[in-house]
C-alpha cells in the first residue's frame, strides 16, 4: 500500500488533526524562504506525535542536523555535492533525499539511493510537469521511493498507478500556504486505500 506524507504543515492544530487521520508522515519546512516556514523551536511541540515526522531543509545541512529533534527524519530538498553527502554519513540520523524527476539526474539518484533508503522524486521547478515515465522506470527497480510534484485529488490516481512507496503532497491539500484542508486529506486517503 502506498503511504501518504503531508508536507508544509505550519500549525500545531493541523499536525494533531492529520496525525488523527492516520497520515503516514508529517513534514515541516524549516527554511525561512518558504511560505510554509516553521521555526525549529516549533518542532519541539510535536514530540508527542508517534508517526514519522520530517524536518524539510534546503540550505545548511549541519545546522538542520544540529537543530532538528532526534526523533525527526531530515529531508534535504536540494541537490547536494559529494562533500555534503559525506557530511551526512557522519551522523546517525535518518534522511530523505530529494532527487529531481528527470533522466538527467539518474547518476545523482544512484548516489542518493546508496546513501539512504528514503528518496523523494519531485519536480525540479514548481512550473515543471512530472516525468511519470522516468518515475515509472525508477519505481520498477526501487518501489520504496516516494514521489511528489503537484499531486492533488484530480491527478493522484495517475501517480498511484506507478505504485510508489509513498506520495508527498503539500499545495494539493491546502486552503492557503501552510493551512491544510483536512477534507481534502481525508479524500486523498480514501483514494490511496
Amino acid at each position: 500500500m502506498t503511504k501518504l506524507k503531508v508536507c508544509g504543515i505550519a500549525t500545531l492544530d493541523d499536525a494533531i488533526e492529520l496525525a488523527k487521520l492516520n497520515v503516514h508522515m508529517l513534514g515541516f519546512v524549516t527554511d525561512p524562504i518558504s511560505p510554509r516556514y516553521v521555526k525549529f523551536d516549533f518542532l519541539n511541540f510535536l514530540k508527542s506525535l508517534t508517526l514519522p515526522l520530517v524536518s524539510v531543509n534546503v540550505f545548511n545541512i549541519r545546522d538542520a542536523i544540529r537543530r532538528t529533534p532526534s526523533n525527526f527524519l531530515i529531508q534535504v530538498h536540494r541537490i547536494l555535492n559529494d562533500d555534503e553527502m559525506d557530511i551526512m554519513t557522519t551522523y546517525e540520523r535518518k534522511f530523505i533525499m530529494y532527487v529531481p524527476m528527470s533522466e538527467r539526474y539518474l547518476p545523482y539518484l544512484e548516489k542518493a539511493l546508496n546513501l539512504t533508503g528514503m528518496v523523494l522524486l519531485d519536480l525540479e521547478r514548481k512550473s515543471d510537469k512530472p516525468d511519470l515515465n522516468f518515475a515509472s522506470k525508477v519505481l520498477k527497480d526501487h518501489p520504496e521511493v516516494g514521489i511528489g510534484g503537484g499531486i492533488n485529488l484530480d491527478n493522484v490516481r495517475e501517480f498511484l498507478k506507478l505504485e510508489p512507496g509513498w506520495i508527498d503532497v503539500s499545495r494539493g491539500v491546502e486552503d492557503f500556504p501552510g493551512k491544510k484542508n483536512l477534507n481534502k486529506v481525508r479524500k486523498l486517503l480514501e483514494v490511496i486505500a
